[in-house]
């Protein structure tokens, strides 16, 4: 590709290609330094599609949050992210918290509240942080988090899209979209 970033469009159409070709479940991508987690879903129609960033935290919130207990869980998210994440928590009964961009900020916050839980930190430009440790995005382990939170789903018989529309219903739509400018050289 080009330029391997998963939030670039084009970057994981070979993937796609792939998946619909195996008849995958999921597509599943990192970038070159793996801290990136992307991922695209087959649709109805047999096409595939390229999740958002929102998307997939929103699949590990619901999937994440569904495995445990206790309201001293926290999730943290970043003010370019979605409020979804903040409905999610209140329906799960857990705390959550909004702060600046940057994985930086998602581990000041995590660190700000040592009498809680930290379950799960999301910025909506693929950074997922899916354990307690480190306090910083990890594609790798998000990877391996959203491929068994896909294949709980297919044993359940539902699918990724299943859960985003079922989202949709109980806390109202939220459609993000995402706009990125690469730039080469100081001019």
């Amino acid at each position: 590709v080009s330029f391997p970033n998963p939030e670039e469009p084009g970057a994981i159409d070979l993937l796609m290609a792939l998946a619909e070709r195996v008849g995958a479940h999921v597509a599943i991508a990192n970038d070159p330094d793996a801290d990136r987690l992307g991922a695209a879903i087959p649709q109805a129609d047999g096409s595939w599609r390229r999740l958002g960033g929102d998307e997939i935290g929103w699949l590990f919130a619901d999937y994440l949050l569904s495995q445990g207990t206790g309201d001293d869980r926290l999730v943290v998210t970043t003010l370019v992210s979605s409020a979804l994440l903040g409905k999610m928590a209140a329906a799960h009964g857990v705390q959550s918290a909004e702060t600046f961009t940057g994985f930086k900020w998602i581990g000041h916050t995590v660190l700000e509240h040592p009498d809680q839980r930290f379950v799960f930190g999301y910025e909506q430009a693929l950074g997922y942080l899916v354990t307690d440790r480190p306090l910083d995005k990890d594609g790798i382990t998000a990877a391996v988090e959203f491929a068994e939170a896909v294949a709980t789903l297919s044993a359940e018989g539902r699918t990724v899209l299943d859960v985003l529309n079922a989202l949709a219903e109980r806390h109202g739509v939220h459609q993000t979209r995402q706009w990125s400018v690469r730039v080469e050289g100081s001019d």
